[in-house]
């Protein structure tokens, strides 16, 4: 019941769905909370979540979002302007590339939020804004990103199952105590008792410019995401 209102916004419509499906009601002597789940912490949840819900914490500021996707707009348009007025010498360029980087950035953490239909009480303006954000100002698919991050909320943190975490072992490996061991023994491909040194110099320009252009691409392809 929880995971079905978590993922469900639209009650009203889903329900004239499943009204087929239904098969009958539980006895009065049934329970109604699954046997591995504290009946009272599952109560206290609800009871939680509906107080939430009733002062309105969970209701989208949309002039927030329409402010912030503005904002991502100008400074878009700032940096190519920069470069087209002052040139690509190294100021300019610096200039140009911290306010793209900053651009990208607020657009990265807006598509985010869009693909989680957390914008619009409407679904299917959050999927074209998505799609605009994504695809238009980042250069992704947002169907790629949608099933990557769909799998990294079902599995969170579970390795061959989270694709945020499935690096190891390559550049990066899981685990403090294995990480050490790897490194030490010099078994594998890097020396990953010092990967929290390397880290920061390393995920950035591998992660974004290079994995993930190759991985939209490749997951696009074989999707047949066109």
């Amino acid at each position: 019941q929880d995971a079905f209102v978590a993922f469900h916004v639209d009650k009203v419509l889903v329900n004239k769905y499943l009204k087929p499906l239904q098969i009958g009601e539980l006895a009065p002597d049934q329970p109604s909370v699954e046997p591995t789940k504290n009946k009272m912490l599952v109560k206290d949840f609800r009871e939680l979540r509906a107080t939430v819900e009733k002062m309105g914490l969970l209701k989208p500021n949309q002039l927030f979002f329409l402010l912030l996707l503005a904002h991502i707009l100008l400074l878009d348009t700032a940096a190519w302007l920069i470069l087209l007025y002052f040139g690509t010498s190294l100021m300019p360029f610096t200039v140009s590339l911290v306010v793209l980087t900053i651009s990208q950035v607020q657009a990265s953490w807006l598509q985010h939020d869009l693909g989680h239909l957390s914008v619009f009480r409407k679904t299917k303006w959050n999927h074209l804004l998505h799609k605009f954000v994504m695809c238009h100002l980042i250069g992704a698919s947002a169907k790629w990103w949608t099933l990557l991050h769909s799998q990294h909320h079902a599995k969170p943190n579970c390795f061959q199952k989270d694709p945020d975490i499935d690096m190891h072992p390559f550049l990066f490996t899981l685990g403090k105590k294995l990480s050490v061991e790897l490194g030490i023994k010099k078994k594998k491909y890097m020396p990953y008792n010092h990967q929290h040194k390397y880290f920061f110099i390393t995920l950035p320009p591998l992660l974004f410019p290079t994995y993930f252009h190759y991985h939209t691409f490749y997951v696009a392809y074989t999707k047949r995401y066109w």
